[in-house]
């Protein structure tokens, strides 16, 4: 992969309330991590891990401290998908790589959290880049590397009532998503770029980030009921999760009250105020 770039790290999901979403995403069969709290801010989160990639809720513990904007965030667009982090190898080959590209990467930012286990807070540690990608923002979409992969993952945490395996695709609402296609293709390369009528599929490990004009969302998602409120874009909308058994996922979440949608082709989605913002859909692995 262009840029010692592998594939997803994770996704961000920002919430308002975050123990009511870690309920929420309990009840939706997902196992959550314990709390995590960002060192020196106000911010704090649970994370949903899989084998190779992981879902953060983001929300706001301390509003005493300060959140990095994510107050603003949320007073200004609600509850929904708020970022993609990358996964680099390598962060340093990285930025090298993306400085001689001229795709204007940060500096090295180093990071750490407190993890609250029972038996005893861990602090993981890790690296991110920031890049101003064309078409989103540096919020929307940058790259992470852990440098305490042991501390964030424990076999039991990646076991899912609802079968969840990895994240499959994020769609991401924009202009005009042929405007983006030279920028993605420097930064992903040319065979992992595929550029449609409608869409712009940008492939990243086993993960496809999908780039849609909302004029054209109906075309990925039919029958989606528009709440009337044009989104500001770039606007992350959709998440959709690979599952071992998409019929026990149903039967699951059938079973815990939840409200589920079939779509042809053996898709199951999830309304947004079922998933904290997020139309979430699980497909068969």
């Amino acid at each position: 992969m262009a840029h010692h770039i592998v594939g997803l790290d994770h996704t961000l999901v920002g919430v308002k309330d975050l123990e009511g979403a870690r309920e929420t995403y309990e009840k939706l069969g997902f196992t959550l991590t314990p709390r995590g709290t960002h060192i020196g801010w106000g911010t704090a989160n649970y994370c949903i891990m899989f084998e190779k990639d992981y879902i953060e809720l983001l929300g706001i513990a301390d509003p005493s401290l300060e959140s990095n904007g994510l107050d603003k965030l949320l007073e200004e667009r609600g509850e929904g998908l708020l970022g993609v982090a990358l996964s680099s190898e390598n962060p340093e080959k990285t930025r090298a790589s993306l400085v001689e590209a001229s795709l204007n990467p940060t500096d090295l930012i180093q990071l750490k959290r407190k993890l609250e286990l029972p038996e005893g807070d861990v602090i993981p540690e890790f690296k991110l880049i920031r890049i101003s990608a064309e078409g989103l923002t540096d919020r929307n979409l940058f790259i992470c590397h852990h440098l305490t992969p042991e501390l964030i993952r424990k076999p039991e945490w990646e076991i899912h009532q609802n079968g969840a395996q990895y994240i499959k695709s994020v769609v991401i609402l924009v202009e005009n998503p042929a405007d983006l296609r030279e920028y993605y293709t420097r930064l992903f390369g040319t065979l992992n770029v595929t550029l449609t009528d409608s869409t712009m599929t940008v492939r990243v490990g086993q993960l496809n980030m999908i780039f849609v004009s909302d004029r054209d969302l109906d075309l990925l998602f039919p029958g989606i009921v528009s709440s009337g409120d044009e989104p500001e874009l770039p606007h992350l909308f959709a998440m959709t999760l690979a599952v071992n058994d998409v019929e026990n996922t149903g039967e699951y979440l059938t079973q815990a009250g939840l409200k589920t949608q079939k779509i042809s082709g053996g898709v199951l989605r999830v309304q947004p105020k079922d998933a904290c913002g997020v139309l979430m859909e699980f497909v068969q692995d």
